[in-house]
């Protein structure tokens, strides 16, 4: 009985506790911007599992969906408002083709077919210079919209990572088909895209039906997530009460972003959260049963300064299982030249230095960091597989002044990129280059908004692997003739 009773008491206090939490969550919530029409429907014709067989029918209703986000009353006063038709804004959004799927083929024939899968809240825009850069390599490459995206943020309020991976079945079918038989199929995706294609090349080990990637091209993994996702997963049971509706969101901000959502739902959360739980369980079935072996080839590219995905994710949750098999991580280090060195925070420099320590790694390590501590150039330290020497390479990029650190949401994009390049260009609507200086509060969305690096000053390095990776096997095929 005293058993009984001790554990009754724990239970009361859990519940207590959690109570006291969830309430604690959901009266910060009230206190979020009021929400808007974009936060509380999203449009009827999205794609849900079962919806379409075909990658076709995926395309049908994604044009519905378009056509219904276009006839909407949604309104917004917001000179740079995403939702107010005449700005530039919203122009990008809805007038290009870059929130949609969008497909970049040969003139010719293509020499084999790549997907590509961008990030949570994101859109296809987060993959075009590596379509382009694929393209270019005489590739097919369709770019997929995952469910929810690209429209309204009130798209991932209901949304299920089942439904991403649904239509990531379908257009890697529909992908691999393009190239036709006996010819390469690639995949890349950065941060969600890339967890998802993880879960897809892993299945395709078991079924033999599914076109199996030859290699993964992964930006920033999203491999293992907080699980504070479940706690903000239990706030959110509160949305059906009037007074507790904005428990739904973690962020309501201002929506001038053209091709990514600012405020960013609860269920976003819980469905990465959700992903990447699966993602590590089929990654042990399968490494209990030796067949990781069959595992594409992974060259994964992450920053040792991530304030969503780490490191050590990428390493313990997925590199580090696969045997050798020419697999490489490339991280990005932190600007050693500038005078901020002294406070960054410490978990990541300690990430990398237990990196640089392990020696008995299974998949070669390329670290892009500074020549030294007296200039902004940086280098390429490569170490092989099961060795300690390093070789070094120089590299034709520097630091740009007053960048301390690459990060998660920059690596897709290259400095000149129109919309997120580090510096403004005539004639084009640029967030990368904005860096407002001025009193806290006097802005509606925090300074940290602009600090945070929205392209990546060394995307030629990430270029040149994939390029290096594709004419690396296309003389491989050529000698096997």
């Amino acid at each position: 009985m005293r058993l009984v009773r001790w554990l009754a008491y724990v239970a009361a206090l859990g519940a207590s506790v959690l109570a006291t939490v969830v309430m604690v969550f959901a009266v910060q919530a009230r206190r979020l911007p009021e929400l808007q029409a974009w936060h509380r429907a999203a449009p009827a014709a999205e794609f849900h599992v079962g919806a379409a067989g075909s990658f076709a029918g995926y395309l049908a209703l994604e044009e519905r969906l378009f056509t219904e986000l276009r006839r909407s009353p949604l309104t917004d006063n917001g000179v740079y408002s995403r939702y107010k038709p005449s700005s530039v804004v919203a122009h990008l959004a809805l007038e290009t083709k870059y929130n949609r799927s969008f497909e970049l083929a040969p003139s010719g024939e293509p020499k084999g077919a790549a997907l590509l899968v961008h990030g949570l809240s994101d859109s296809p825009y987060s993959m075009r210079a590596l379509a382009e850069t694929l393209a270019k390599q005489g590739y097919y490459v369709l770019a997929l919209r995952l469910p929810g995206h690209g429209t309204v943020p009130a798209g991932l309020v209901d949304v299920s990572w089942e439904d991403w991976y649904a239509a990531v079945h379908l257009a890697a079918r529909h992908a691999a088909a393009k190239a036709g038989p006996g010819k390469p199929f690639v995949a890349g995706g950065h941060s969600t895209g890339a967890a998802l294609l993880t879960l897809y090349s892993r299945l395709t080990l078991s079924d033999s039906a599914l076109p199996r990637p030859q290699r993964l091209y992964l930006m920033s993994p999203a491999i293992g997530i907080s699980p504070f996702a479940v706690m903000t997963n239990v706030v959110s049971s509160l949305a059906f009460i009037p007074a507790f509706e904005k428990s739904r969101w973690l962020d309501v901000l201002p929506e001038y972003d053209p091709y990514k959502y600012n405020s960013f739902p609860v269920n976003a959360a819980k469905q990465i959260y959700r992903l990447t739980q699966v993602v590590q369980e089929t990654l042990d079935a399968e490494s209990k049963a030796g067949r990781l072996g069959g595992m594409p080839r992974v060259i994964a590219f992450q920053s040792i300064v991530d304030s969503t995905i780490t490191a050590r994710e990428a390493v313990r949750g997925l590199l580090a299982r696969l045997p050798a098999k020419e697999h490489e991580l490339v991280v990005f280090d932190i600007n050693r030249n500038e005078s901020l060195e002294g406070w960054i925070a410490p978990g990541p420099l300690e990430d990398l230095e237990k990196l640089r320590a392990a020696v008995d790694l299974p998949f070669r390590l390329t670290l892009v960091a500074n020549r030294s501590r007296n200039t902004r150039a940086v280098a390429a330290y490569t170490r092989a597989p099961g060795e300690s020497g390093v070789r070094v390479e120089s590299l034709p990029y520097e630091w740009p002044a007053g960048v301390f650190s690459v990060g998660h949401v920059s690596l897709p994009f290259p400095a000149d990129d129109p919309v997120y390049g580090l510096a403004a260009m005539a004639g084009n609507f640029n967030l990368g280059a904005l860096a407002p200086k001025g009193e806290a509060g006097a802005l509606v969305v925090g300074p940290g908004t602009f600090e945070r690096l929205r392209a990546n000053p060394f995307w030629g390095v990430i270029e040149a692997k994939v390029v290096q990776a594709e004419r690396a096997n296309e003389r491989a095929i050529r000698a096997a003739r």
